[in-house]
C-alpha cells in the first residue's frame, strides 16, 4: 500500500470563500495520485485536508482566515437542547407528517460537511482540480536503498486498493439505518410509552418473571438516567409502527456499482442544492464526481477495520424512496471525518445539517463498538472570524488542533478568548511543547521519490540527479507532511 503524491508547493493570493476578499488565501497544496487511510489520518492530524483528489494545508499565520482542523470525542459526546429539539422535529414529522408551528421557519446554520455554508468547493483555479501528470498506477517498480533490489507493485494490490470487488461494497451497510412505516388504524403510541414496551420485552427473553420486571422497572424510574443521543435517534417510528414517513439511511461505498445506480439521484439533489440555497450555476456531472465522489483513499477491510471498511463513503437519507440528503464522509482509522453535506432544500424546515451531523456521530459511535481506534468525529475546519463556522462549537466536547505543535486543546472558554484577541494563535501554551513529528534536515534524505516507473530514497535521488543539496520543494514538502508520512508516502518527480 503506497500514497502517491504530486506537491504543488505554495498556492498565495486566491478569493476566499469565506470573507470574500479576492486575493487574501494562502496554502499548500498536493494532488493525491492513490493514497491509504492512514496516510489520510495522520495529515489531516498535521492540518491537511482534502477536496477530491486535491489535499491542501492552509498558511495558518499568512492566510486572511485560519483554519483550525476541529474534532468531537464522539464518545464522550452530550446532546444540548437544541440537538434534542431537531431530532425531535425530524420523529414528529416522520410519525405525523406535520412541520410543526415554527418548524416552517426553522433554518439555522446547518453543518455542510467538512466546510460550513458549503465553502469546501476551493476556489484554487486548474490546479486544485487537475493533476500535472496522469500516473499510470498499474506499472511501477521501487527500489531499495539498501540493496538497489526492484520491488514489484502488484497488480491485484493497486486495483483492490483503488477499486474494492462488489464483493465488498456491492450492498450498502445497515449501520445507523433505521425505518418507520405505515401500519393498520391504531393511533401512533407515545414515544416514552414505546420505550417501556421495548425495555420490558428485552426483560421477558431474558427470563424474569413479572415481580422481577416490575422492580426493574421502578429502579429504572429511580434512577433517572440522562438519554443518549441514540435513545433520541430511535424515537422515529420503528418498523410496524403507524407513521406518515419512513426515513432510511444508506451508507455505500462510492466505489461500488450500487453507488452507481443511484448517481443520477444525487446528483439532481447536489444540483438543486448549489442553486438554491448558495446561488451558485448549475454544475455538471464532471465536476460534481470531481468534487464529491472521486476518492484517492484506498478502499481497505481488515482485521482492524469496521465492517463497513475504510475508504470514502456517502450516506443517503431516503424519505419514501425519495433521496432528500446526502452526506460524503471518509472513514479512517481514528475518526470518521466529515466531508461535505447537501440536501433537498424542500426538506429545509427539518434543519437536515445539524441532523445528520447527529446521525454521523451516532455512526461514528457504533463504529466505535467494533473497532475502538475509532472514537472521533472531524468535522473539517473551524474559522472562528467566520459566524458560519460557530455551529461546529456546540458539540461538546470538541477540540481544536494546535498550527504549532500539533496537540488537541478542548475548545473552551479560554480558547475562545484566545481566538477572539488573535484570529491566529498557538494554542499550546507549554513554551517547551514542540512537534514531535516535525522532520529534521536528515529526515529529509528519507523522502521516498517516484521518479518514472521506479521510487528510491531521496539521498539516492540526489545522487542519480547531481544535487549537492535539498531542493526547497522537497524540503517544504517534508516539513508540512511530518516525519512519519515522509518515509511511506512516495512524492512524484517525473
Amino acid at each position: 500500500m503506497y500514497t502517491i503524491v504530486d506537491f504543488y508547493g505554495k498556492q498565495a493570493d486566491y478569493s476566499c470563500g469565506y470573507c470574500k476578499q479576492p486575493t487574501s488565501c494562502q496554502s499548500h497544496g498536493m494532488w493525491a495520485h492513490t493514497m491509504t487511510c492512514q496516510d489520510y489520518q495522520d495529515l489531516i492530524d498535521r492540518g491537511w485536508r482534502r477536496s477530491g483528489c486535491y489535499c491542501y494545508k492552509p498558511d495558518m499565520q499568512k492566510t486572511c482566515c485560519p483554519s483550525y482542523t476541529i474534532k468531537c470525542d464522539a464518545e464522550a459526546f452530550r446532546l444540548n437542547k437544541s440537538h434534542k429539539k431537531i431530532i425531535k422535529r425530524v420523529n414528529k414529522f416522520l410519525k405525523d407528517g406535520l412541520k410543526g408551528k415554527d418548524d416552517a421557519v426553522a433554518n439555522e446554520a446547518s453543518h455542510d460537511g467538512a466546510e460550513g455554508g458549503g465553502g469546501g468547493d476551493l476556489e484554487m483555479g486548474d490546479v486544485a482540480r487537475n493533476p500535472r501528470k496522469e500516473l499510470d498506477l498499474n506499472n511501477l517498480t521501487g527500489l531499495c536503498e539498501t540493496n538497489e533490489q526492484v520491488e514489484v507493485f502488484g497488480q491485484d494490490t493497486v486495483d483492490g486498493l483503488c477499486l474494492p470487488k462488489d464483493a465488498h461494497t456491492g450492498s450498502s451497510s445497515n449501520l445507523s439505518t433505521k425505518s418507520s412505516s405505515g401500519g393498520g388504524g391504531q393511533p401512533p403510541k407515545k414515544a416514552k410509552l414505546l420505550r417501556i414496551e421495548r425495555k420490558r420485552e428485552k426483560l421477558i427473553q431474558k427470563g424474569l418473571n413479572v415481580e422481577e420486571i416490575n422492580q426493574k422497572m421502578r429502579d429504572a424510574k429511580g434512577k433517572n438516567v440522562e438519554k443518549s443521543l441514540e435513545d433520541f435517534l430511535n424515537e422515529e417510528p420503528q418498523e410496524g409502527d403507524q407513521a406518515a414517513h419512513r426515513l432510511k439511511l444508506v451508507t455505500i461505498c462510492t466505489s461500488s456499482s450500487e453507488f452507481k445506480q443511484s448517481l443520477e439521484a444525487s446528483f439532481a439533489v447536489y444540483k438543486k442544492y448549489q442553486s438554491e440555497v448558495h446561488n451558485d450555476p448549475p454544475k455538471t456531472i464532471e465536476e460534481y464526481l470531481d468534487f464529491l465522489v472521486t476518492s484517492p483513499l484506498q478502499f481497505n477491510t481488515g482485521a482492524n477495520t469496521p465492517s463497513c471498511g475504510l475508504g470514502s463513503f456517502h450516506q443517503q437519507y431516503w424519505l419514501d424512496d425519495r433521496l432528500i440528503a446526502v452526506g460524503v464522509i471518509d472513514v479512517l482509522p481514528s475518526c470518521v471525518s466529515s466531508v461535505y453535506f447537501f440536501y433537498d432544500p424542500e426538506y429545509s424546515f427539518l434543519s437536515l445539517g445539524t441532523y445528520a451531523s447527529m446521525r454521523e456521530l451516532a455512526f461514528t459511535r457504533k463504529l466505535h463498538q467494533h473497532t475502538p481506534s475509532i472514537s472521533n468525529y472531524y468535522m473539517g475546519f473551524y474559522i472562528h472570524s467566520c459566524p458560519k463556522m460557530r455551529y461546529k462549537s456546540n458539540l461538546h466536547p470538541s477540540y481544536l488542533l494546535c498550527p504549532e505543535v500539533y496537540s488537541w486543546h478542548l475548545l473552551d472558554d479560554r480558547i475562545v478568548q484566545k481566538l477572539n484577541q488573535n484570529k491566529y494563535c498557538r494554542l499550546n501554551e507549554d513554551p517547551k511543547a514542540v512537534d514531535q513529528n516535525a522532520a529534521g534536515p536528515q529526515d529529509i534524505n528519507d523522502v521516498l521519490i517516484l521518479h518514472g516507473n521506479s521510487y528510491r530514497r531521496y539521498s539516492l535521488f540526489m545522487k542519480m540527479v547531481g544535487l549537492l543539496q535539498p531542493n526547497k520543494n522537497t524540503t517544504t514538502y517534508a516539513k508540512l507532511v511530518g516525519k512519519l508520512c515522509l518515509g511511506r508516502m512516495l512524492l512524484y518527480e517525473g
